[in-house]
């Protein structure tokens, strides 16, 4: 009988730990050529949020160094989705065309290669389950 409990109350704290249990998602941004700007980063949980910078579970901006790197703190486990922009002129907004076609940088989780129309959700989620790093290749659209 005494071996139950035992049992049971180390699996019982077990899955509240694991219930309970903070990660650090760190993300490094590659592709900045210049020093001057700063570099928006955000992160999603739902899908109708994606790329909505105003609607991002978390948001980060960053100034440009030598470094382009920022931790997300105490995220619990679950699916994630990091998009980033370069903001090169510092407007705290992402410069776009007459027809909507991004003039900034930009990059998200996973570096999906769209060929048409935004990444999706589903192509740049991560599950977070332990501390992680995750690389993010900024990029204007019609570059190589």
């Amino acid at each position: 009988m005494m071996k139950k409990q035992f049992l049971a109350f180390v699996f019982f704290g077990l899955g509240v730990q694991l219930a309970f249990s903070q990660h650090h998602l760190e993300v490094q941004i590659n592709g900045v050529n210049s020093l001057e700007g700063t570099i928006a980063i955000a992160l999603y949980t739902e899908e109708e949020n994606f790329l909505n910078f105003d609607k991002a579970y978390r948001f980060y901006k960053i100034p440009v160094n030598e470094s382009h790197t920022c931790v997300f703190r105490e995220l619990e486990a679950g699916f994630y989705a990091i998009a980033a922009f370069y903001d090169q002129n510092s407007n705290d907004q992402l410069d776009t065309n007459l027809i909507g076609i991004p003039k900034e940088a930009l990059g998200t989780s996973g570096n999906p290669k769209n060929k048409f129309g935004p990444p999706r959700f589903k192509n740049c989620k991560i599950y977070l389950n332990s501390d992680q790093t995750v690389q993010i290749e900024l990029k204007k659209l019609f570059d190589k």
